[in-house]
């Protein structure tokens, strides 16, 4: 009898274990971030990886900085150096959206259009303090009065929501850096349109962004041609 009971109670306890591992694992999934409904999007409000939209977009731009002229992403046509210094579950993808090779487990921040202001910027994009900086970005962002995108041929939808005023934050600029200003530290703050976009399958898969100025000058399509691999084939290039 007593056996009967120490193997029924040993049952319980596994069945007890295997609730509670199944709840742990429900909520593991659920605390990862999810795109819209209907697309590779996230929406303006998710939470990615523990930072929103505006943080990422200050991270962005920080990626940017660090690279002095001859080694910035940025500035690289190629897309060669893409990848360079980059770490974590986001991947930025340069402002001139070049041809890049990506993983397939990475979200893939993409800057659409945006200004940043900083205390290091020559005027007109310099500012004294927070205020300035928040002013100098919203200003210059506001020019923008058309912007779309496709990924794969399927345009994005609500872009309007996916405008983001950072908050400020810090740029470290290197020696001979693409602001031409002294190396150190500034303080900066960026407006944008900038999308998150979901991991996306092995393959080739394109970014076309179209932007139109409130004057109605229409500035040519920046297309992003991306290849994306396996993570475990995945070879990133020397940082500079």
């Amino acid at each position: 009898m007593r056996e009967r009971i120490r193997r029924y109670s040993r049952l319980l306890i596994l069945l007890a274990l295997c609730l509670i591992g199944a709840v742990a694992g429900t909520f593991i999934v659920a605390r990862q971030p999810r795109p819209t409904t209907g697309g590779p999007v996230f929406a303006a409000d998710a939470i990615v990886y523990g930072g929103t939209l505006e943080t990422w977009s200050a991270r962005a731009w920080q990626w940017t900085m660090q690279f002095p002229i001859g080694h910035n992403p940025g500035q690289d046509p190629t897309g060669a150096t893409c990848g360079a210094r980059q770490t974590g579950q986001v991947f930025f993808l340069p402002h001139n959206l070049p041809p890049c090779t990506v993983p397939d487990n990475v979200v893939i921040f993409v800057s659409l259009v945006g200004t940043e202001c900083s205390t290091a910027d020559a005027p007109p994009f310099y500012g004294e303090d927070a205020a300035d900086l928040r002013s100098c970005a919203v200003a210059d962002t506001d020019r923008y009065a058309v912007v779309t995108a496709q990924i794969d041929g399927v345009p994005v939808a609500n872009i309007d929501q996916l405008r983001a005023v950072t908050p400020s934050f810090t740029l470290d600029l290197p020696s001979n850096n693409i602001l031409g200003a002294d190396p150190g530290n500034a303080q900066a703050i960026a407006d944008g349109y900038q999308m998150m976009v979901a991991p996306l399958s092995p393959g080739e898969h394109e970014i076309v962004v179209h932007v139109e100025l409130a004057d109605g000058t229409v500035l040519p399509d920046k297309v992003a041609r991306l290849t994306v691999v396996p993570a475990d084939e995945y070879r990133k290039p020397n940082d500079p």
